[in-house]
């Protein structure tokens, strides 16, 4: 109780900055030799949707605010099986500058469009002209096995191989090494998600894309005030401070990689749209003519508006702001109900538990015939014949089993 009445007493003041959580695992410490990537997104804008581009040299996926039509992603892998991401940084910023910051995602769209490795990265960052207006620490993995962290500012990088360190595996948050102490932000998240990394990787060194939205963006942990809430202890509400998931968190992405000398085109992009709570992770490869209808934009032609809007986010969104945020007086919005998210009844399951089970029909819908294409079995036709098939349900059984939730029209 003291625990408890600890946290509804912090102060309700939640951090101004954008934040996000982040890690990658070396393919050297996995037992497939396949390395990855997590980025749980915090931002202003919650309405995100996937976009397929032509880039200069590659093709290329990536994680968008609606919006936006293009020049910018803020997460995304490219057809030569290049991944990147960003966490925001709060304490690198060494100069005055009057420039344009907050470039982090235009610089991640034309690494997209220009770079298969991360050398070609370093290489290309010797063009990319400065100042670069970012402050952050990217993520990249690709497919000649490279897996780095590189803490940015508007002239100069630092890099961390994360092949060398001896964990195996790097959590990042919102600050960087290399910057000023007295200016960390995430801290706490940080605390939170290097230890369940050390739990989780010392029973099973490989992490899939559910088993990390579930240890990390479903969960209900703060390791600084030593809480850690289950269906058996959840209270009705807390305070929506420093967890992982907060009101903000507007996508979970999960890029799983292949091992070097495998063919880049069988990374995947696993993407959960909206609050990670009451979204879905879905499996997304390198093709625009494949990506689910609603993942991407609802009107192609659309220029502004809701068009721009994806429907996997919206249906995430709403079930949300109903249920998992639903006090909408004083400072409601700042509380979230544990209760709907982890506490099944005779009523209706759980938020988590109606994400957990469309997942699982996805899982035993993609992994078999992901297998299949990877081992050489199927023809890249017949993948991608029976991809659009499976992945055409799944929008359908999110409908059918949130439909506890579901109180209004789709």
């Amino acid at each position: 109780m003291k625990r408890i009445t600890l946290l509804l007493l912090a102060t309700a003041l939640t951090c101004s900055a954008w934040s996000c959580t982040s890690f990658i695992i070396s393919g050297n410490a996995t037992p497939s030799g396949k390395p990855a990537m997590f980025k749980h997104r915090d931002t202003g804008e919650l309405n995100n949707r996937i976009a397929y581009f032509q880039g200069k040299k590659y093709a290329f996926i990536g994680l968008m605010n609606s919006p936006m039509l293009d020049g910018e992603v803020w997460s995304g892998m490219n057809e030569a099986g290049f991944c990147i991401m960003n966490t925001a940084s709060y304490n690198l910023r060494e100069d005055n500058l009057d420039c344009q910051m907050d470039r982090e995602g235009e610089l991640m769209y034309h690494a997209l469009a220009n770079c298969a490795t991360i050398a070609d990265f370093e290489a290309w960052l010797t063009t990319y002209p400065q100042p670069w207006g970012v402050e952050a620490n990217f993520g990249i993995i690709d497919a000649q096995g490279g897996a780095a962290y590189y803490e940015m500012n508007n002239s100069r990088y630092i890099k961390y191989d994360v092949n060398t360190m001896p964990e195996g595996y790097r959590v990042v948050t919102n600050f960087s090494q290399a910057g000023r102490y007295e200016d960390y932000e995430g801290w706490e998240r940080y605390q939170t998600a290097t230890a369940i990394m050390k739990e989780a990787f010392s029973r099973e060194r490989e992490i899939s894309a559910i088993d990390a939205i579930n240890l990390f963006s479903r969960k209900y942990r703060h390791e600084v005030l030593g809480v850690n809430y289950f269906q058996e202890n959840a209270p009705q509400y807390v305070v929506d401070q420093d967890f992982i998931p907060r009101r903000i968190t507007s996508a979970v992405v999960y890029f799983e990689g292949v091992k070097a000398g495998e063919n880049p085109i069988h990374s995947v992009m696993w993407t959960a749209l909206g609050y990670p709570a009451c979204a879905v992770a879905i499996p997304l490869l390198m093709d625009g003519k494949h990506l689910p209808k609603y993942m991407v934009a609802r009107d192609a032609t659309a220029k502004e508006g809701k068009g721009l809007h994806c429907e996997m986010c919206d249906a995430s969104l709403k079930i949300k702001n109903e249920w998992a945020f639903p006090l909408k007086i004083s400072n409601g919005k700042r509380y979230v109900a544990l209760q709907n998210i982890l506490v099944d009844n005779e009523n209706k399951p759980a938020l988590m538990t109606c994400a957990n089970d469309v997942e699982t029909e996805i899982l035993s819908d993609f992994l078999p015939l992901y297998q299949q294409w990877n081992a050489g079995k199927i023809s890249d036709k017949e993948f991608w014949q029976a991809y659009d098939q499976v992945s055409s349900e799944w929008m359908k059984k999110f409908y059918e089993i949130f439909q506890p939730y579901w109180t209004n029209e789709k």
